[in-house]
Parts: C-alpha cells; sequence; structure tokens
C-alpha cells in the first residue's frame, strides 16, 4: 500500500494469464490478460478501478457494442466488460467474481 496525495492510500494487485472471452454463451476468442486492480482508501471511503489488457487486442476491438464481454480468467475468475469505443476502450463493471 502507498500512501498518495492528501492521505490517501493506494493499493495495486496486477494478474496475468490465458483466459477465454465469451459474448453470453458464444465463444470469442483466447486471449493472453493482464488485469490491474487498484483500489484507493481515504479514511472510511473505499475506490476501485479495474484495468484490462489484452494481447491479441484487435480479438476484442471489434466486439464494439452494446453487449456485455465476459473473461472467463485462468483462476477461474470472471470479469465482465465492454468495449466502448472502435479503438479498443474498455469498460469494466466491477472486480473479478
Amino acid at each position: 500500500m502507498v500512501a498518495g496525495a492528501l492521505g490517501a492510500r493506494r493499493m495495486t494487485q496486477v494478474e496475468s494469464g490465458i483466459g477465454k472471452v465469451f459474448k453470453g454463451e458464444e465463444f470469442i476468442a483466447e486471449v493472453r490478460y493482464k488485469i490491474q486492480i487498484r483500489e484507493y482508501r481515504r479514511g472510511a471511503i473505499t475506490a476501485k478501478k479495474v484495468l484490462l489488457e489484452f494481447d491479441p487486442a484487435e480479438l476484442i476491438t471489434a466486439q464494439f457494442g452494446a453487449d456485455p464481454l465476459t473473461l472467463h480468467m485462468s483462476d477461474g475468475k470472471k470479469q465482465k466488460f465492454f468495449v466502448t469505443s472502435s479503438d479498443g476502450q474498455i469498460e469494466t463493471t466491477g472486480g473479478p467474481q
């Protein structure tokens, strides 16, 4: 945990592996992934940000649209996300489950 500006504390967890991406029940691609979970705490307030990267990114960028995707990670957890732009911007929903 690292102390930041204004007394906020930050903790970062990084995981990577090979996973499978699905749109509902439809298999989309097998990819290498890197997920960073950044947690910020200031007093009793906690904020969490999840960053997700894929290789090859092109397989995921092609899924741009309103449908949610799910990454099935190598440790059995799942991470839901959306591709929010045609250049591959990703928005996660919550953290890994």
